[in-house]
């Protein structure tokens, strides 16, 4: 057993329900309210110690206490434009407002596909429980049942993948050198103003 495999065991431990539904939701819920933070750091160790990741990051995590509870589980990859599903709030700096009206921001979002009893369910666990009063979809209320609502509309599906860390460095790394500078200063300052309300 590797020191990450440990670290799940571990966060997963106190989590365990009543049953299979009740853990996978509490799991859910755990990961879901780590902050939210996009600098650039997948690494799921790295996440689930500083409790902060960016949806790349959380759903690693997410997948993989899922997988530890013997459940089935994978990180779907879609294609969209990101700063337009983020709402326009008015404690925003004008910046990051301007980025949610206008939109264009090519990006890349992951989250996770549980094969529940009763189908495939569609996981996202990007935005926690604090962004609520300000727009976001938290997701708060899944129970266990359905999908999730994503935080990105997806244009594009490129499928699952087992190694989300290389996948998403390949994908951005496709986008040209433009999109990947707007991405960057998008992320950059929506990670700035979510740090200020920690």
């Amino acid at each position: 057993m590797t020191d990450y495999d440990q670290t799940i065991e571990t966060f997963v431990s106190p989590l365990v329900g009543a049953n299979r539904k009740a853990t996978v939701v509490a799991c859910y819920h755990a990961v879901r309210n780590f902050d939210y933070l996009s600098d650039g750091v997948r690494d799921p160790q790295t996440v689930i110690d500083r409790r902060a990741g960016s949806c790349s990051g959380k759903h690693i995590v997410l997948r993989d206490c899922l997988v530890a509870l013997g459940e089935m589980a994978s990180i779907e990859t879609v294609e969209g434009d990101f700063a337009s599903c983020i709402p326009d709030h008015v404690t925003m700096p004008d910046e990051l407002r301007i980025f949610a009206r206008d939109g264009g921001i090519r990006d890349f979002h992951q989250f996770v596909v549980w094969e529940s009893g009763s189908g495939s369910c569609r996981l996202d666990a990007t935005w926690p429980d604090q962004l609520e009063i300000f727009g976001f979809s938290v997701n708060r209320d899944w129970q266990g049942n359905g999908d999730t609502r994503l935080a990105l509309q997806p244009e594009h599906y490129c499928g699952l993948t087992d190694d989300i860390q290389y996948t998403k460095a390949e994908l951005i790394e496709g986008l040209t050198p433009v999109e990947r500078a707007q991405r960057k200063a998008f992320l950059e300052v929506l990670s700035r103003w979510l740090g200020s309300l920690r």
